[in-house]
């Protein structure tokens, strides 16, 4: 697995985290000006983002995010990934792609659903 696979998969953990564990394991993976958005919001910071989070995991009790595939080059990476539901079935999917700070965590990442 590439470090930038293990990266994602850290991060996509990091949705359904303890709440006391997420803002740490969200700080290992992306930089403190992180921005994320996706068609329902726009966020910066890890604290803007670890409150999107926890509103995530409060609306989809259980839920959790699976990397499927990561593709990178240069500074970016794109990531596709399956929401599994509590019982680990596919719920949604969709790809992520996001821009690397220079010490190789998530500075800008930019979210998309597929449709079902």
């Amino acid at each position: 697995m590439s470090d930038t696979q293990q990266l994602w998969n850290d991060y996509a953990a990091c949705w359904s985290a303890e709440p006391a564990d997420r803002i740490p394991a969200l700080g290992a993976v992306a930089a403190h000006e992180v921005a994320y958005r996706d068609p329902g919001t726009e966020v910066t910071g890890l604290t803007e983002l670890a409150a999107y989070m926890a509103g995530f995991a409060a609306a989809f009790p259980g839920h959790r995010f699976r990397i499927d595939e990561v593709l990178e080059h240069h500074d970016r990476s794109l990531a596709r990934w399956t929401q599994l539901d509590a019982h680990g079935s596919a719920a949604s999917s969709g790809i992520s792609a996001a821009r690397h700070h220079e010490d190789g965590r998530l500075t800008d990442i930019t979210g998309f659903f597929l449709p079902a």
